[in-house]
């Protein structure tokens, strides 16, 4: 998993938290910290605590899904905009 590295320094600045601080906090060597800070991957492990501190609405908004490769699974958009043109409903049970 990769984050948007100076969006979560934003947020760790906003709260005066420090990385050793983040990282007992979520479980994990400051090492991994320091990866999500500036963009680089981290495993499963970190992912999952990641997910967990943040939980996944919040920690959705600070993953770069785009730099993974993938469509971020909570961004129902996308999905409006054809359900839109196809006159259905976006997964999460919404229309436009």
């Amino acid at each position: 998993m990769k984050v948007k590295g100076k969006l979560l320094t934003r947020v760790m600045e906003q709260y005066r938290m420090a990385a050793a601080c983040f990282a007992q906090e979520m479980g994990v060597d400051v090492e991994e910290i320091e990866k999500l800070l500036n963009g680089e991957s981290v495993g499963e492990r970190t992912a999952r605590a990641f997910l967990c501190y943040f939980g996944p609405h919040n920690a959705e908004r600070l993953i770069d899904w785009k730099a993974m490769g993938k469509k971020n699974p909570f961004d129902c958009e996308a999905d409006h905009m054809s359900a839109a043109n196809e006159g259905g409903v976006c997964a999460d049970g919404g229309g436009r």
